[in-house]
């Protein structure tokens, strides 16, 4: 071969590699993003059934030990955003890369029929103890009823645009509406600032994207969400 062949083999062979790694890396991105999304549908299901079974949504975990944060057996005041509480609601922690961020709205009221507190079972329709539906899911159902009716406040969970019809994906500039709850599922440090969530979230943020946002260069995210009103309509047609 002369030396021009060779100088043609050996490119072809490098542009074969690189196509190559490229496709490799192209699929391994794409079954993580599976797999987180696959985690926070899994998370959504969890917090229904849980819903379903205790009247009440998780109470975040303040820590990574997977448990609620209590005081007296009651989510602890002013606890709005946390780590997802896996041992709590029956499950195995995650690898730390799938451990995912939660927040729940929390509205509290003196009378119980206004009450929106929606990480506290507590009797909103007035039965008696003894009663069936005594401290039950249509307690929980009504709390929702309550916090579909409030004024939006960003003080409370909620979410941001999708960049699109929604508008920017912006906690700062553009906070939408209120959300029964959130969970976020952090993948990779997309932003490289040393932290696996990736912008528009942020540790202390009660803010995350809508869940009908695309996946961007800069962020990995996976976000699962209802509203007060979407939650409350599942419960309902739950019902026994």
């Amino acid at each position: 071969m002369t030396f021009v062949e060779v100088s043609v083999a050996l490119v072809v062979a490098g542009l074969m590699s690189w196509a190559a790694f490229s496709g490799y890396e192209t699929v391994s991105a794409q079954q993580e993003i599976e797999r987180g999304r696959a985690e926070a549908q899994q998370l959504q299901s969890v917090v229904r059934a849980f819903a379903l079974r205790h009247g009440r949504l998780p109470c975040p975990a303040a820590n990574t030990d997977g448990y609620e944060s209590l005081t007296a057996g009651v989510c602890t005041t002013g606890n709005q955003v946390g780590w997802f509480p896996y041992v709590s609601v029956g499950l195995e922690q995650p690898t730390d890369r799938l451990r995912a961020r939660y927040s729940v709205l929390r509205a509290a009221h003196a009378t119980a029929a206004q009450d929106a507190d929606l990480a506290v079972a507590r009797e909103r329709t007035g039965d008696a103890a003894g009663d069936a539906t005594f401290l039950d899911v249509t307690d929980l159902i009504a709390a929702l009823n309550n916090a579909a009716t409030l004024l939006f406040a960003a003080t409370r969970t909620h979410l941001t645009g999708d960049a699109g019809a929604a508008g920017a994906m912006d906690c700062a500039a553009n906070p939408v509406m209120a959300a029964a709850y959130w969970v976020v599922v952090p993948l990779q440090d997309k932003d490289n600032d040393g932290n696996r969530l990736d912008a528009p979230h942020a540790l202390t943020s009660l803010c995350a994207a809508s869940p009908s946002a695309p996946l961007r260069l800069a962020s990995d995210d996976v976000v699962e969400a209802e509203s007060p009103a979407q939650l409350a309509g599942w419960l309902r047609k739950s019902l026994p």
